[in-house]
């Protein structure tokens, strides 16, 4: 928010005329609104429910993978269905912390090496 008073400071001054300062008015006030926004989406992700909620998802997840990785009598209907929720799953553990990409990479391997001793 610093940053934000600076720019207000900047663009703002007594010697911008009157349509140039409703336009950077109108800028900051945006961009203030964005911040704001974005603050409380990351807030979001220290909530208890949301920590439950990715709890789950990874829960099922590593269900979902381990039966289809061991199960070889599912019908196609089935394994579809199940690809599908595996699907959701990543989707939602997509959505957390700072690096997803290695949070679900670390679950796949997890599931190898759970798979591999089996």
């Amino acid at each position: 928010m610093k940053d934000l008073q600076k720019l207000k400071e900047i663009f703002l001054s007594d010697d911008i005329d009157s349509e140039d300062y409703e336009s950077n008015l109108a800028d900051i006030r945006s961009w203030e609104s964005q911040l704001i926004e974005n603050k409380n989406i990351l807030g979001w992700q220290n909530h208890d429910i949301t920590k439950e909620i990715m709890k789950k998802a990874k829960e099922s997840y590593v269900e979902l993978s381990t039966k289809l990785a061991s199960d070889r009598k599912l019908t196609e209907a089935v394994r579809q269905s199940l690809f599908s929720r595996q699907d959701a799953m990543l989707w939602i553990l997509s959505l957390s912390g700072d690096d997803p990409k290695s949070t679900i990479e670390g679950i796949n391997s997890n599931i190898k090496t759970a798979l591999n001793t089996v």
